[in-house]
């Protein structure tokens, strides 16, 4: 049977299939590759030869009767050197580095046995596809005309249930990055059901990144997108914690565009109900921190927390902890400079009491001054707590390479520290009236 016959029984098979880009070894017969250069059609095409091979883009192009395309990629190898391949492949992909990894396809029909294994093996790792022609042989001859078109199908088809595995112990770890990219994968990977059911999973890893990270609109649109379809059957479950995430998440968003206007600030800060999801978010952050053992972090996020707290309840007496008027507090309550030099004193400051700059401004009330105005207030926050074990609890946390200092926190230094971080918290939802554990449940993100 002559090629041109054996072609259009191919094509037949083939159909309307085409190709992005194609990669091909050199061999010594070119009827494979002929064959998938005419039915492909592919519109980058690249070569891996070794000496013995070099004129084999020369033939094939012959046998289809072209002429060798100027643009053809050609890369020699050794057959013996898979490292050689590799490193030729590489270069191969960073040359076509516009086209999406899954539409570059490896002929793994052709070339020695040791560049066939090196090429599937590497298409396994750089998500690549594979075809391979598959042939009727008789006389252990193959039969010409007999060719077909094989996808080998994907290890995940079968092993993506073990990658799934490792996908859930980093997303119940916390690791959302690496859980992500597992998931991502396998919904690139695997057919329906379980493609939808990866692609749900790696979204919401996606948007724990997000809100993590406190790109708090990419994280509150990310997790939109998933609630707008069925959720998958491992998320089912957890539909309601979701949704309620998603509303904390607008919630969270709308507190932030309007802390940012001025007239808004004061009154938006007072707000339990606005103020609760920042809270939320920063105190859920750093209990996962923490379970990771990375506490210079966690306690970075629970100084933070009690930051929140403090400006809040100020804001509650009218002040603004980033620009404070104090003259009208102290007109209201005409002894408080008074009543802030003696917590001072007690704290173990020097005596400076609640005297303006020279331009009539004062300066924003860090966390420990704001905790002393709040103790001469008189404020419930500070029924249970004395600034000074503030300041105390919170020198391990000063001495931490993520705040002003040049060293890592011991274990015992942050459990010392959330103590108070604590005592706080639970004053802060008594005064509120509100369900402390609904709150943290609220904020901890699901598993799976």
């Amino acid at each position: 049977m002559d090629f041109s016959e054996q072609l259009r029984l191919f094509r037949e098979r083939v159909g309307d299939r085409r190709a992005a880009a194609l990669i091909l070894t050199g061999t010594g017969q070119t009827d494979t590759a002929a064959l998938l250069l005419a039915a492909l059609q592919p519109q980058r095409v690249a070569f891996l030869l070794t000496p013995e091979t070099s004129t084999f883009p020369e033939r094939v192009a012959q046998q289809i009767g072209q002429s060798p395309d100027l643009n053809w990629l050609r890369k020699t190898v050794s057959y013996t050197d898979i490292n050689q391949v590799y490193r030729e492949l590489r270069a191969i992909i960073e040359e076509w580095s516009a086209v999406p990894r899954a539409d570059i396809l490896v002929d793994l029909t052709g070339g020695t046995k040791m560049m066939s294994v090196g090429l599937a093996k590497a298409a396994y790792v750089l998500g690549l596809g594979t075809i391979y022609i598959e042939s009727d042989y008789q006389q252990n001859r193959p039969v010409p005309g007999t060719q077909r078109l094989l996808d080998p199908p994907d290890p995940y088809e079968v092993f993506g249930d073990l990658e799934a595995n490792e996908a859930a112990r980093a997303f119940n770890a916390h690791d959302y990055p690496s859980a992500a990219r597992i998931y991502a994968d396998l919904a690139r990977r695997v057919p329906e059901p379980d493609r939808a059911t990866y692609a749900a999973l790696a979204q919401l890893a996606q948007a724990y990144i997000y809100w993590e990270a406190f790109d708090l609109n990419a994280a509150a649109q990310t997790l939109q997108r998933l609630l707008a379809q069925p959720l998958p059957e491992p998320l089912r479950s957890q539909a309601a914690v979701l949704q309620q995430q998603q509303a904390a998440l607008a919630s969270l968003v709308q507190t932030i565009r309007d802390m940012a206007q001025p007239a808004k600030a004061l009154a938006t800060l007072a707000n339990l109900d606005a103020v609760l999801p920042l809270l939320g978010s920063l105190h859920a952050n750093a209990l996962r921190r923490e379970a990771q053992q990375r506490y210079d972090t966690a306690a970075l996020l629970r100084y933070r927390c009690l930051e929140l707290m403090s400006q809040h309840r100020l804001a509650t007496h009218g002040v603004l902890a980033e620009e404070p008027d104090l003259d009208a507090l102290k007109r209201r309550v005409p002894d408080l400079d008074q009543r802030y030099r003696l917590i001072e004193r007690a704290a173990g400051f020097r005596e400076r009491g609640l005297q303006p700059n020279p331009n009539g401004t004062y300066n924003p009330i860090t966390l420990l001054n704001g905790y002393m105005l709040l103790a001469a207030l008189g404020d419930p926050l500070m029924q249970r707590v004395q600034p000074a074990d503030i300041r105390n609890r919170s020198r391990a946390r000063n001495h931490s390479i993520l705040a002003h200092g040049f060293r890592q926190i011991a274990e015992a230094e942050y459990r010392d520290f959330v103590t108070v971080v604590e005592q706080l918290l639970d004053q802060f939802f008594a005064i509120g009236q509100r369900s402390r554990n609904e709150w943290e449940g609220l904020y901890r993100f699901v598993t799976v």
